[in-house]
């Protein structure tokens, strides 16, 4: 009895600790998962197409060149959290005014973000006002941005459709909600705007299978290129995000993938490409149109071809092969509707088949 209790006990711990082993496995992968998001979005130039993509009145306030990460680790009320990504930039209109933007980078849903946010605000405004570095007129400026990878959708509460700007320039953010949401895979299902990283993260973010990665990346490389001393760091931030969030990549797969699609000589190459496709696709258009146009002559050509058929049959039945057979020839030259019918009337008005040749020979035009 004793043995058999002391089994059922190791087999309980056994359950348990199975359990907890698993939670803590998961809290660990979505830990990763969203520090590749973080950690992506630790460049200045993701971050600005962030803002100008998906944000364009906030970013046509912002003075990009003064864009500057200031995530940190802030301490309140004996609490101690670490920021996700905390950007901060002037505003272009020299009004001393500027922007702290706070991004969250969520895998799962969570309900009390909102309260997060709030938080995370008031932390930041504390550290900013101990080291005098709120804006002139004592105020924090914020934009909170949940951005959220998960497979279902984002349903917390607090979450702002729209971020305005009002006449004044200030981004209207209200307590009720605190912060915007971008769900990526429900994003990357719409049309998103062009030539943006973020637009790309999103994409493949929603890629299943690595195949599925290729024609992102692809598009990726008609442009990246073009991003000057920008391009290989994101190059590598790409690279680094693929082996963290697709496990069946290995860190060296991912980055010749990536290298493979956007590397240096893949914008001239794929522009090559796009050329002779171009000229293919042209070429192949002249061959359609000439194939139609030869369609429709074959056709119109069977067409004279049943109506001669169509009326020599008939004057074989009322005058006799031998009349057909002499009318055939003089048939040949009949290639009109018109012609067709005076011809058909002549076979019926005619009294025998030399008077039907005759219409042909004493000047009676049959539509020739």
């Amino acid at each position: 009895m004793s043995t058999s209790a002391s089994a059922i006990r190791r087999l309980a711990c056994y359950a348990i600790t199975s359990r907890v082993s698993t939670r803590v496995a998961e809290r660990r992968q979505r830990r990763s998962h969203d520090a590749a998001w973080k950690q992506f979005f630790s460049l200045s130039i993701v971050v600005e197409h962030l803002l100008a993509g998906f944000f364009p009145e906030v970013a046509a306030l912002l003075d990009f060149a003064t864009l500057a990460d200031i995530s940190g680790e802030w301490v309140h009320d004996g609490a101690r959290r670490r920021g996700d990504s905390v950007w901060r930039a002037s505003y272009r209109d020299g009004s001393g005014r500027s922007l702290v933007l706070f991004l969250e980078f969520q895998s799962t849903v969570d309900a009390d973000m909102a309260r997060r946010v709030l938080r995370n605000v008031g932390m930041a405004a504390e550290r900013l006002r101990r080291n005098r570095a709120l804006d002139p007129d004592g105020r924090l400026r914020a934009l909170c941005v949940v951005i959220h990878s998960g497979r279902s959708r984002w349903t917390a509460p607090g979450a702002a459709r729209r971020v305005a700007v009002d006449d004044d320039g200030e981004v209207l953010c209200l307590v009720a909600l605190p912060y915007a949401a971008l769900d990526a895979r429900r994003m990357a299902e719409e049309h998103l705007p062009a030539r943006n990283l973020v637009s790309t993260l999103f994409v493949l973010n929603s890629a299943s299978e690595p195949v599925d990665l290729v024609p992102p990346l692809q598009s990726l490389g008609l442009w990246l290129n073009g991003l000057g001393t920008h391009a290989e760091p994101v190059r590598a931030a790409y690279s680094e995000w693929l082996a963290t969030t697709m496990p069946t990549l290995a860190p060296e797969e991912a980055a010749a993938l990536v290298e493979r699609h956007t590397g240096a000589g893949t914008q001239q190459v794929q522009e090559e490409g796009m050329v002779v496709y171009t000229v293919l696709e042209d070429k192949i258009r002249r061959q359609i149109r000439r194939a139609e146009r030869t369609t429709r002559r074959e056709a119109l050509a069977q067409g004279l071809e049943n109506q001669r058929k169509l009326l020599l049959g008939m004057a074989a039945r009322r005058f006799g092969a031998t009349t057909a057979a002499r009318l055939a020839p003089l048939l040949a030259d009949v290639n009109d509707p018109e012609g067709f019918e005076r011809v058909g009337e002549w076979i019926v008005d005619c009294t025998d088949g030399e008077e039907l040749i005759a219409r042909f020979g004493n000047g009676a035009d049959g539509g020739r």
